[in-house]
Parts: structure tokens; sequence; C-alpha cells
């Protein structure tokens, strides 16, 4: 090889950012003997100057200084968002330099520009920290598994609303004292909207689902639920069925259809995923080679996502070094369509708040059966004569549509005293 250094520049150092600059400094040294490449920070930038006083030798007053700088061959962009960052991102193609990022925000909108656009300028995109921190689920799927057709990927990939979920399950509170605690305890912004919604869920099974089919698809184009809804009751009698609540982003292939939807869902407490409690991310993955894999660790925080970043700086570094540009294809199944979300087919936990008097059950029953929906299993407690009392049901596998058409059938009830609550089980993954 030529050369043996590669230049850097940072935008965005706010806790990763921060961290992932002080980490590199740190191991420059390991990464040489290890690599035989010295990697050099030149330049790093954030808006709120307070946040690069602590680099003044290598802060700069603007973004150009990183994105127009021949020498820089490395930018690592770290401010968040889409409108800023792709602005950047792309400004920073156009002059060919790789881009390493950890906004899967960003690459769920963008992706399919930004990745066209870097192979036509040789260069890369490295995004390992956009999905689940430190875990190399990234890395795995476009290498380890290459040779796979990996079929179906279940993540908990939001650490805030499993350890509000955990809270719950564990110190029997409420929703909203869940999400106060993680506030206080710093796993939760000041407005956790993108994270209880399931949207910073969605951002990131769009990235893995793009990895396994080669097709970006949209945020409008699936279902995303949150777990704003969920309240003590159902984890209480999921509980009593045997199953845990988790947010979930669940990408599945089937012939040449793709099934990619986010929601919190009753999983088995023997899964594996029913385990992961507090902060902590994990991927199930099930491929036609390598049978069944689990990844786990940490999904969020500076030094989690620099491991990261880190990781991808040293891969590109890597190829810049010797040269010959590597082009990346995740080649597209032919014909492959999003499955419509109305046409899903699983099984269902509904909780009914009724009037607890005769002949309820039967109503209920019967609209369930006229929808095609058959009942596996039913708690119907009686304690409270006169009064809304809760009727959980587990359902045997019925369609969505078929499901929404049901309840809202149900809801109209005089008997019925509040919306119903259905929440979705994923039975066929041990």
């Amino acid at each position: 090889m030529d050369r043996k250094s590669v230049n850097i520049g940072v935008i965005g150092c706010g806790t990763v950012g921060s961290s992932f600059v002080k980490n590199l400094i740190l191991r420059k040294e390991i990464i040489k003997r290890k690599t035989e490449i010295e990697i050099n920070i030149l330049k790093v930038f954030d808006k709120d100057k307070s946040k690069i006083a602590q680099f003044k030798n290598i802060s700069a007053n603007s973004p150009d200084e990183i994105i127009e700088n021949k020498e820089i061959d490395i930018v690592v962009e770290l401010i968040g968002g889409t409108d800023d960052a792709y602005k950047f991102v792309k400004r920073a193609i156009e002059n060919r330099k790789s881009i390493v990022t950890a906004n899967k925000a960003l690459l769920s909108k963008f992706g399919y520009e930004l990745f066209k656009k870097s192979k036509e300028k040789n260069v890369y995109i490295g995004f390992e920290a956009s999905v689940a921190g430190s875990i190399p689920i990234i890395k795995s799927l476009k290498e380890s598994f290459l040779a796979n057709k990996i079929n179906k990927i279940l993540g908990i990939l939001n650490g805030t609303t499993n350890f509000i979920l955990s809270e719950m399950y564990y110190k029997e509170i409420n929703f909203n004292e869940g999400v106060e605690k993680a506030k206080r305890l710093g796993y939760a912004e000041a407005d956790p909207t993108l994270d209880i919604k399931g949207y910073d869920t969605a951002h990131k099974i769009l990235i893995l689902a793009y990895l396994i089919s080669g097709e970006f698809f949209q945020l409008d184009e699936i279902s995303v639920e949150g777990i704003d809804k969920i309240e003590p009751i159902d984890i209480k009698f999921a509980s009593e069925f045997g199953y845990r609540i988790k947010l979930l982003g669940i990408c599945k292939k089937e012939d040449k259809k793709i099934e990619i939807r986010v929601h919190p869902a009753l999983l088995p407490k023997s899964h594996l995923l029913s385990l992961v409690e507090g902060v902590n991310n994990a991927i199930y993955v099930e491929g036609d080679l390598i049978g069944k894999s689990l990844f786990y660790g940490e999904g969020a925080g500076g030094n989690a996502a620099s491991s990261s970043i880190i990781s991808d700086v040293v891969d590109i570094s890597k190829k810049i070094v010797h040269k010959g540009f590597v082009e990346e294809n995740f080649i597209s199944d032919i014909g492959l369509y999003l499955k419509p979300f109305e046409e899903i087919e699983t099984n269902y936990y509904f909780r009914f708040t009724a009037i607890d008097k005769p002949g309820v059950l039967a109503k209920i029953s019967k609209i369930l059966g006229d929808n095609n929906i058959s009942i596996l299993s039913v708690i119907q407690k009686q304690d409270n004569p006169e009064k809304a009392v809760p009727i959980i049901m587990l359902t045997h596998k019925a369609k969505e549509k078929n499901v929404k058409k049901a309840i809202k059938e149900i809801d109209k009830l005089d008997v019925i005293r509040k919306p119903t609550i259905t929440i979705r089980l994923e039975q066929d993954i041990m």
C-alpha cells in the first residue's frame, strides 16, 4: 500500500460525537498497531460552540471546512435529524468523501438516493451505528450472512421503550410513571415521542429490511404503533397467559412478499427476546443456512455507538489505503413487493372493557365468529356486577383486516365501555 494514513472530519459533537472523538484519539495507536493505518481527526464541527471547546486545536467554524477540505477522506455525520444531515452528507459524497453515520432517520428517508450517489462517486457509506448501537448487526447481514436467504428479523431496537416495559412488568407501575423514570435516568429525551410512538424502531427496521431485500421502503408505507396504549393490566394478563410484551420491529420474507411492521407484541416467556430487559437491544434473525441467531447488547449511549462508528471508520480506511473501489450491492429480489398490513395473519390478544352481565361474551364471540376469528383462550373477571370489567381473549391466527372490522363492530355495542385494546402475538419464532 502506498499511503498509510487516512484523515477524517466530524460533523456533530453531542453525546455520541464527543465520545467518538475521544475514543478514537485514545485508541489511535492501538488501531495503528493492528492495521498499520494512522487515522487522523483533522476537523470537528458543531453549531454549539461549547461542545467543541474541548477540541480547540481541531475545531472548525463551519461544516464547509470539513466538506470542502481536500485532505479529508471520510466525513463522520453525527448531528441527527434529516434536513441538515442530508444536505451535508450529499455534498460530502459529491466531493468524493466517504461517509460514516449513525443517523437512522436520514438513511430510512434518503438512503436510496445516498447509496446510489455513493456508488457513482466510488465512495463508501458506513452505517453500523444506525441500528442497535454496539451490536454488529449491519456487518453480519452484509458480510457474515452474505450467502443466506434471511427470511425473518425481529428486533427490540429501542432501549427507552424496552426500559419502560421492563419497569411496568417488574415494578407494576403505569406507562406515564415509566416514561418519567426513563427521563430521570437519562434513558428518554425530554420529548420521547419518536421512541414511545415506535418511529425510532421503524427507522431501524427499514434499514434492516433494505439489507435483506435490496429495497428501500418508506416510513409511510408501513404500519407503526407505539407502546403508549399499554396498561399494567395488559402486562399482568399477558403474563398469566405465559407472555411478555415487547415493542418489536418485524421484517418477514415469504416468496415474493415482504412484511415490515412495528408494534407491541406478545412473545412467549421462553423466547430469548422476552429475556431482554432494561435499555438493552436484541435482534433475532432466521436464515436458510444459519438457522436462528440472536444478537444482544447495548443499543444506545456514547461508548456503544462510538464502538460501531470506529469500526466503520477503520473498515473504510482499509479500503482507501489499499485502493480499488469495491462496490457493495444489495440485490433486490425480483418482483418483491410489500405485503399490505391488512393482509397479515397472526394471533391476537384482545382486552374488552364491558358491563358484567349475561350475554356479553356471547355478543362479542358472535361478531368475532362472523369475521372468521376463532377464540383460543378467555379470562373473564366476574367479581364486579353492574360495573365495567375486563374480558381478555387470545385468538387463533386471523387476518388483520378481519380483526379491524370485528373490533369496530364490537366497540359499537352498548355493553362496551372503552375502546378495545388489540395486541398481536408472535408465536412461531421458537
